[in-house]
């Protein structure tokens, strides 16, 4: 068994990175520990060794040449999902399967569609945009697959089609990332001094909280300086931050407090010890109150942990009727082309079903595509997103549907930072049915009628993943990381962030939080689909576009007057 969970995510993160499968992996592994007699149960340095002294000295056609000769058999072609569940199976992590990591896994090739089919859309690109490959497979659905339900959440829906006309108000909620932002030009001091203050006002707020909540001990003594030597328990606030234990191979939990000193550039830092708290699940940049002992200054002793942060939840909606609400999540094409054909099936639905609001959330142009990386087009970035996003359009020329857009930083396009400006959108390039369509930055919370919708587009839940230190047997995964997300009050909680994402520190504290918890929040991950209630909130994570895949959301109105997610239907199914 595998003693740190951080230990499997890093073995996931090199099949990511290098795009190997579970058996070459373990093969290579055994390969290079046997002959320097290192123990065969990883560790985090011995897997950095070896990445640096094997994995990047190697092609990828050369580590899978190594491993088949090595087995001497088939190896069966795998989707990334299986290959990622199989190594969580080889290490006996015990994790159900509904709480695995799992990354983005491509649509198998299956039958191919019917010829005589009418589309929405009569063709892709023109060849002066786009040339496909000759013989490429078709990895859209079979007939027998398209529009199957994948899961389903709530009561029953009697029809997804268009019910009346109801003529829906779309607008933004709170402070946006403005089109003008500047970015990238904070100091390290001003960095030091947001993150400061938003560690300070936070952890304000959960011992307020928690004073409030009376527990037994609430007459405990509140302390700013983390470092305060007492033997007396007391309580206090600070920032997680996680260093690697080279000779243990297991990551260590530190406490960073929000005041310095004067003249003192550094803020104060104790180790943290989890030990006497049952069950705990902790990340880089979570902001927590801690009750504990401190005897010599630099080692806090904790009791009790607190990080339950949430922000008031929004006020229920006053929708007159069942609103719905289509929502598709980038890339929207598959890797070995640029024809957009999940998105040209999706919109068929949508024109066919016409929702009150469908959101897309980018990426559209993802700059690590095979084929954008190998510059295939013949356009410019831009004019190619254009013609995307004028046949999105002309699909719904006539609907009532409202689109919405939500960029990516991963967008070659747009911005290369979080948080991201909404699209520069050109009318004219449009067409007449411009005035349904709304563009958003990335975080956002669209308001719909008064249902308070939180989008981003970055992959929290996956990063988290790989970054969080727990010991919560038996709880559900899944859940557990959205909490993270709801209880700290932020759409990006994890600091540093996680490497290739361009983080603005003064941008993320002013548009990156959100002082009213959404009815419904939108975590797109590449980990499998989800819907699921936490603390008052849906959380939904629809998968991608790219696998065929999207949500349908049915929200009704409350009779009660109160705000309650489970009156939500909510559809996860293929195009």
């Amino acid at each position: 068994d595998v003693p740190d969970q951080s230990v499997v995510d890093r073995c996931l993160q090199l099949c990511h990175n290098y795009d190997i499968d579970e058996e070459t992996f373990v093969e290579l592994w055994v390969a290079y520990s046997v002959p320097r007699s290192l123990n065969i149960d990883p560790t985090l340095h011995d897997l950095d060794k070896m990445e640096h002294e094997e994995l990047q000295k190697n092609k990828k056609d050369s580590i899978e040449s190594v491993a088949h000769t090595a087995s001497n058999i088939e190896i069966d072609v795998q989707t990334n999902e299986e290959i990622i569940n199989n190594v969580l199976d080889i290490y006996s992590t015990g994790q159900s399967s509904s709480s695995r990591q799992i990354k983005r896994g491509r649509s198998p090739t299956l039958e191919t569609e019917n010829d005589n089919k009418i589309r929405a859309v009569d063709q892709t690109f023109s060849p002066s945009t786009y040339t496909s490959k000759i013989n490429v497979p078709n990895r859209a659905p079979s007939i027998n697959v398209r529009g199957r339900i994948l899961l389903y959440f709530g009561p029953d829906v009697q029809s997804w089609r268009k019910q009346g006309e109801y003529d829906v108000l779309v607008g933004k909620m709170d402070l946006h990332v403005p089109k003008d932002a500047v970015y990238m030009y904070e100091m390290l001091s001003k960095q030091g001094a947001a993150l400061n203050d938003n560690c300070e006002s936070f952890g304000e707020r959960l011992c307020h909280i928690w004073n409030e909540m009376g527990t037994t001990n609430s007459n405990v003594r509140y302390v700013r300086n983390v470092m305060s030597v007492s033997q007396v328990a007391f309580r206090t606030w600070g920032r997680i931050s996680t260093t690697i234990d080279k000779s243990a191979g297991s990551k260590v939990v530190m406490l960073e407090g929000c005041r310095r000193s004067k003249g003192d550039n550094n803020a104060p830092i104790v180790r943290l010890d989890l030990g006497g708290i049952k069950r705990y699940s902790v990340f880089p940049g979570q902001i927590v109150a801690v009750e504990g002992t401190n005897t010599v200054g630099n080692y806090l002793l904790a009791k009790e942990l607190f990080v339950k942060g949430y922000a008031p939840i929004a006020e229920t909606p006053n929708l007159t009727r069942d609103l719905k609400v289509y929502v598709a999540v980038g890339p929207f094409t598959p890797s070995d082309n640029l024809n957009y054909q999940p998105l040209w099936d999706l919109m068929e639905r949508v024109a066919e079903e016409e929702p009150n609001v469908l959101i897309l959330i980018g990426p559209f142009i993802e700059y690590t595509h095979p084929q954008i990386k190998n510059c295939t087009l013949k356009d410019t970035y831009q004019e190619f997103f254009d013609k995307i996003l004028s046949k999105v359009m002309q699909c719904l020329q006539g609907k009532c549907t409202r689109v919405v857009l939500v960029p990516s930083n991963r967008d070659i396009h747009h911005e290369a930072v979080f948080p991201t400006p909404e699209f520069a959108i050109y009318t004219n390039k449009i067409g007449s049915n411009s005035s349904n369509l709304y563009t958003m930055p990335d975080p956002c919370v669209v308001n719909v009628e008064g249902l308070q919708i939180g989008v981003t587009s970055v992959d929290i839940v996956r990063h988290l993943g790989q970054q969080e230190v727990s010991n919560t047997p038996g709880m559900d995964r899944l859940g557990r990381l959205a909490d993270h997300v709801l209880s700290q009050a932020t759409f990006y909680p994890l600091y540093p962030p996680f490497m290739g994402l361009n983080l603005d520190t003064t941008l993320w504290k002013k548009y990156a939080c959100f002082e009213r918890q959404p009815h419904i929040i939108i975590l797109p991950s590449d980990i499998k689909h989800y819907c699921k209630v936490v603390n008052e909130c849906l959380v939904l994570n629809p998968e991608r576009l790219q696998k065929y895949i999207y949500a349908k959301l049915c929200i009704r109105p409350n009779a009660s007057g109160k705000w309650n997610p489970n009156n939500i239907s909510c559809e996860i199914a293929k195009v």
